[in-house]
């Protein structure tokens, strides 16, 4: 892909899913939002379209991350865990400041879907994309910029200083992917125990969580399942 076509695809994109986000909390019924959230959002413009790119670049799920995880990436994973959990758990424990662990479980199966579309899309396809094409620097900078970005669609998190903490973050999950060997597991295992703890201490700002939103991310993981099996089918049949 050429560079200008990249940066295209990047704003577009980008656009998508601002809008996908926002139409899916403006009114937020359940079938509403999990066309606009979970099939729009994250099936289509954070999944499919990866995948069809990754068919037209004829290369596999290896070039967005999905690899194995060594010492190194178990290192990564466990120093940026423990500052991010740690980080904001811990000045909450010594102030003796109650934590909401009982939000926590409707949190989790939406929380384990949202992470993966973030990482499967910001890091693992544009980060990887953008830094072969303008370095690891930029690489970084823009991945950090569209995930802070994409949170406009969410009401919660318009404030400027919302986004600008949401770009240091994702900043930082990016700068976890690039020391990690651009491995996609160790992104995602730093992202969701942070998306976890942010849940619980910030959750009037995200969008509620109910049986239904679990029920939705579930359908929603399995659809992801199912292609990514008959994605990894295909290629065997390919390479025979």
């Amino acid at each position: 892909m050429k560079k200008f076509e990249l940066i295209l695809l990047c704003i577009v994109l980008e656009a998508f899913l601002i809008i996908s986000v926002a139409l899916a909390n403006i009114n937020p019924a359940p079938l509403l939002y999990f066309v606009l959230y979970n099939l729009a959002y994250g099936l289509v413009f954070s999944f499919l379209v990866v995948l069809y790119f990754l068919r037209k670049e004829n290369t596999t799920l290896f070039s967005v991350g999905i690899k194995k995880m060594g010492l190194r990436q178990f290192v990564v994973l466990a120093a940026y865990t423990a500052f991010a959990v740690g980080g904001q758990l811990i000045p909450k424990m010594l102030a003796d400041e109650k934590i909401p662990w009982h939000l926590l479980p409707m949190g989790i199966v939406p929380l384990i879907m949202t992470t993966f579309f973030e990482e499967f899309l910001f890091r693992g396809f544009v980060q990887t994309r953008i830094e072969q094409n303008f370095g690891w620097l930029t690489a970084i900078i823009i991945s950090g910029m569209m995930f802070s970005l994409y949170h406009l669609g969410y009401p919660g998190f318009r404030s400027i200083s919302d986004i600008l903490l949401l770009f240091a973050v994702g900043a930082g999950f990016a700068a976890a992917f690039k020391l990690s060997g651009n491995n996609l597991f160790a992104a995602y295992f730093a992202n969701l125990p942070n998306a976890f703890v942010t849940y619980m201490l910030k959750h009037e700002q995200f969008p509620a969580m109910s049986l239904s939103s679990t029920v939705a991310a579930g359908i929603t993981l399995a659809l992801v399942s199912i292609i990514l099996y008959g994605n990894q089918r295909r290629h065997k049949m390919l390479c025979l």
